[in-house]
């Protein structure tokens, strides 16, 4: 933990941000100051840094319920250490974007194109947290109008050059499910779930979101969307100000994680791979904080 716990910590303070530390038994909570003011004063953020150090799977049950106390609670987010520990580069691009540094491109400066499944899953394994996903339709947003463009240091790399992106670069990608049908008052009701969305770690886009859900509605007319929140990052606030609404809740998956690699891999599936209960020394156990359930409904 005390790795993980430094890096993050050394990061904010490389970008000025203020933080304070909290540090419990399962977990520590660093507070960390947005646009702080001249007297250090701002909004803080609450950022939840979980080790993944649990021997048992009761143990990651129990270090789930004590930490995600403040899961999609407004301002709060929490890093896993595997997570970190794999993709260090796009965690600490996604932190940075949430605490107000990112490259902020506005959505009618962009243009949806339709894109396959291959480019969205590869764009995806580089930009959101789980990858890409199982989908039948595919978009990604392309700069299609540059700004102003300008030279700076990375806040991550440190490296000269940072610029916005140039005209026909892709910065985000969406997935979509096929339909799944079912009869409401005499008629059929076609629901399809907004599987994934994630631009470049480090870019905000004004209005994306909501630009993207308007071409696939124009261009499947569905019925029906429904998507999930994830709980480490977010109550779903995006989803609600595009007229979404709270429909249930999806449970904690609990993983089995190989601290030499950082592989996630869920519990049940490693017990079928493995077909025994045996263990390695590297093996840990982490389990997340579920996600939220929100429905559009457009009949």
């Amino acid at each position: 933990m005390a790795l993980f716990e430094d890096e993050v910590t050394s990061l904010l303070e490389r970008n000025g941000i203020g933080c304070t530390a909290e540090h419990f038994a399962t977990h520590s909570i660093l507070s960390a100051y947005r646009n702080p003011g001249k007297d250090g004063s701002g909004a803080p953020v609450k950022i939840i840094l979980i080790p993944v150090t649990a021997a048992t799977e009761s143990e990651a049950m129990g270090q789930s319920l004590e930490a995600g106390a403040l899961a999609g609670c407004p301002d709060t987010l929490s890093i896993a250490e595997d997570r970190w520990m794999k993709n260090r580069r796009i965690m600490a691009e996604r932190l940075l974007a949430h605490l107000g540094i990112f490259r902020a491109i506005h959505a009618r400066d962009c243009e949806i194109k339709k894109i396959s499944r291959k480019e969205a899953d590869s764009f995806l394994e580089k930009a959101h947290s789980y990858g890409g996903a199982k989908s039948r339709y595919c978009y990604g947003i392309f700069v299609k109008r540059e700004r102003v463009r300008y030279s700076g240091t990375s806040a991550v790399t440190g490296q000269e050059g940072r610029i916005l992106p140039v005209s026909g670069t892709m910065i985000a990608a969406a997935e979509f499910s096929n339909a799944r049908r079912w009869t409401k008052d005499g008629r059929e009701i076609r629901s399809y779930e907004w599987v994934r969305y994630a631009s470049l770690p480090d870019i905000r886009i004004n209005g994306g979101m909501g630009k993207v859900l308007k071409r696939f509605i124009e261009d499947v007319r569905p019925d029906d969307i429904m998507s999930y929140a994830d709980l480490e990052w977010s109550g779903g606030q995006a989803y609600r100000e595009l007229g979404f609404y709270e429909d249930g809740n999806k449970g904690p998956v609990l993983f089995s994680v190989d601290t030499c690699s950082w592989e996630r891999t869920p519990v049940k599936k490693a017990s079928d791979a493995a077909g025994t209960g045996d263990h390695t020394p590297s093996e840990r156990y982490f389990q997340n904080f579920g996600s939220l359930k929100y429905r559009l409904r457009l009949y």
